[in-house]
């Protein structure tokens, strides 16, 4: 018989509407059974998934009781929102620090926030405190392959597919696992089959959309995407992942728009204002450019280069002084940036002697995507920085 864990993700397929009133009720008075929460329809997910969001906030006004927090919890990382899907676990802990089922719901988190260490630490908090369950074994899984400890992560993949042999989370740390080892096409497969197990997990078609844009299978990228986001709306993630296909296919246009969506949908994701500054620095608005670099640097001091894209704008703007600083500050952060060099030389020359101009080119090496202290991502199914030179054309999309 198959294993179904007390805070496995919504099977979001059985839920019949009135029962959501039947949950108030034993949220706050079953709190020792632990109800699980009512399970989401197709229909109109995004309309239900609020209803048990409203549906659990009320139980928590009325109690406080842990698990209430807890199921929140589970619900708000199942829709994408890790940083209140980690206040309420935390919350949840606060209340009840020796139910292992917790630990492992905030180890989840701590995962898509890419803290794998701290992930760890929960998830095996969780294995000590008696949490045993396929999503248990498959996060250790997951967090041994990122160490790469393969073989330790197959073991705890052997032990989830024991208990659940039809687990599809299983499936896709066993295709991450055999794509990192060079098997792509066998990858593939496995996460084929994760999708036919598990339709509404994110981070399958998240991988999927990634290595069909690296294979040039724009077509297909955009595909598992755009089936993500039906299942997801308006998750940053995947307006980014988007973003990052159309670039890849030249459409800047589309990739732009998609940029923007996405730091409308979360103002902290640094990687859409810098991936957003290098097609307008393409395009040649400077301003704007300047605008997406400066915001980046506020929300990631340590962002590698962005002095140099920042000095290079300045520049182009006629800003000599604000741009000699800027480029000053890049070589005292990385004393190998010859650009940085480059450019303070060019802002010198132009700043004291006028007249000379020289033609300048764009820095021709993006900065690569830094991963710490990003949203609902994890480092299984990051997209790499684009690299403005040799990926970036310079012609707009004719179609959106």
């Amino acid at each position: 018989m198959v294993h179904k864990p007390l805070f496995h993700s919504f099977a979001l397929s059985l839920f019949i509407p009135f029962t959501l009133s039947l949950f108030i009720t034993s949220c706050g008075t079953d709190t020792r059974q632990q109800t699980r929460i009512p399970p989401l329809p197709i229909g109109s997910d995004s309309a239900q998934t609020e209803a048990a969001l409203q549906a659990l906030t009320r139980a928590i006004n009325q109690s406080s009781a842990p698990s209430a927090y807890a199921k929140r919890a589970s619900v708000h990382l199942d829709m994408g929102r890790t940083k209140e899907a980690l206040s309420d676990i935390d919350e949840a802990i606060s209340r009840n620090n020796t139910d292992g089922n917790y630990f492992l719901i905030r180890a989840q988190v701590l995962r898509v926030l890419k803290l794998p260490q701290k992930a760890l630490e929960n998830a095996q908090r969780a294995e000590i405190l008696g949490a045993d369950s396929p999503e248990l074994y498959t996060l250790l899984a997951d967090v041994w392959q990122q160490n790469n400890q393969f073989a330790k992560a197959r073991l705890y993949l052997a032990k989830a597919l024991q208990m659940a042999p039809y687990d599809g989370e299983a499936y896709f740390f066993n295709g991450l696992i055999t794509a990192r080892q060079g098997d792509t096409t066998q990858a593939l497969a496995l996460y084929q089959q994760s999708l036919k197990l598990k339709p509404r997990y994110l981070e399958t078609y998240n991988q999927l959309a990634s290595v069909y844009r690296s294979l040039g299978n724009i077509g297909a990228a955009l595909s598992y995407n755009e089936q993500a986001i039906r299942y997801f709306p308006n998750n940053p993630r995947l307006t980014f992942g988007r973003g990052m296909i159309y670039q890849s296919a030249g459409r800047l246009d589309s990739a732009l728009t998609s940029y923007q969506e996405t730091v409308k949908l979360d103002p902290t994701y640094y990687q859409a204002n810098f991936q957003a500054g290098l097609i307008l620095q393409r395009w040649r608005a400077y301003t704007q450019a300047l605008t997406n670099f400066n915001r980046v640097l506020q929300l990631n001091a340590k962002f590698p280069r962005i002095h140099t894209y920042i000095g290079f704008c300045q520049e182009q703007l006629g800003q000599y002084e604000g741009a000699i600083a800027s480029y000053t500050q890049s070589t005292q952060l990385d004393a190998n940036d010859g650009q940085a060099y480059a450019g303070m030389a060019r802002a010198q020359r132009r700043l004291y002697n006028p007249y000379r101009y020289n033609t300048v080119g764009l820095p021709d090496e993006a900065a690569a995507v830094s991963t710490t202290g990003s949203p609902p991502t994890d480092t299984r199914v990051d997209i790499p920085t684009i690299q403005p030179r040799t990926q970036l054309s310079t012609r707009r999309d004719s179609t959106k």
